[in-house]
């Protein structure tokens, strides 16, 4: 099998193609990296250099349309410009289909706030994106943003049943088709939990894992592609997020660092799973 990895390349931080590279090859799926940026640390360290290599994602839509190539998967993430946004859009476009796997994870915030590239035009075109979409997987700010709603609400308190139904009434306002899931990422449960919400064609369903109450670069990266390994691998959605939740809070517990720009130890766990 082959996945098309629409992400940044980010030298520090384990996370975007560091992650998808490595979680989706160990499941013995061939990775086609498509980066839209090369950055010497992932955005959350406290100075780093970014390299825009958005015109990548042109060259490699023409040139593997050339060679006549197609995909099982295509998994999309962080998009530094609207430019950018616009090019990914074309190339998923051109190669996702009915035949494959389309996953995007809408880049767009966290805790209530937007990224420093967020503007109106770079989010219509993630919306564009998530609406033909297989699956998405938001956290809860980026959920907040794509069904027009104010992401400050992504403190909704502790997932408790009044916050699971609240959650779910939202994602099915972002879903775009009855086939579309969502998979709301790292809500924050009762004490030392995390939970994932899924929204699926004929259900919902929420499944935690241990959390020590910190958050880490790239375990938004490492999900969606486990999550899509999973589902080329012929998993149910459930299943599917399941074992990819089980790998955030397994990857997690085997970090050293105290540091969160430098991500989760997921070396030490991927040949377990």
């Amino acid at each position: 099998m082959r996945v098309a990895a629409v992400n940044d390349l980010s030298s520090f931080g384990k996370c975007s193609l560091i992650a998808d590279i490595s979680v989706l090859t160990s499941m013995g799926i061939e990775v086609c990296p498509v980066p839209t940026a090369v950055l010497t640390a992932q955005t959350g360290f406290p100075s780093y250099y970014m390299h825009d290599t958005g015109d990548m994602v042109g060259h490699c839509k023409e040139e593997w349309n050339k060679m006549g190539v197609t995909f099982d998967g295509v998994l999309t993430g962080y998009m530094p410009s609207e430019q950018v946004a616009d090019s990914v859009l074309d190339f998923v476009i051109s190669f996702a289909g009915k035949d494959n796997v389309l996953v995007v994870d809408p880049v767009m915030g966290d805790g209530g706030r937007c990224y420093s590239n967020f503007s109106e035009k770079f989010f219509t075109k993630i919306k564009k994106l998530a609406a033909i979409a297989d699956m998405i997987t938001p956290n809860l700010t980026e959920l907040l943003l794509l069904a027009g709603e104010d992401p400050k609400r992504a403190e909704l308190g502790i997932m408790n049943e009044k916050d699971a139904e609240e959650i779910i009434e939202i994602a099915n306002k972002v879903r775009s088709a009855e086939g579309q899931s969502i998979v709301v990422t790292g809500i924050p449960g009762n004490e030392g939990e995390l939970c994932n919400l899924v929204v699926y064609p004929g259900g919902t369903q929420v499944i935690k894992c241990k959390s020590n109450g910190k958050s880490y670069s790239g375990t938004g990266d490492l999900f969606a592609a486990f999550l899509l390994g999973n589902i080329l691998n012929g998993k149910d959605i459930v299943t599917a997020v399941s074992k990819a939740t089980e790998l955030i809070g397994e990857a997690i517990g085997k970090t050293a660092s105290t540091d969160r720009n430098y991500g989760v130890d997921f070396e030490k766990i991927l040949k377990s799973f």
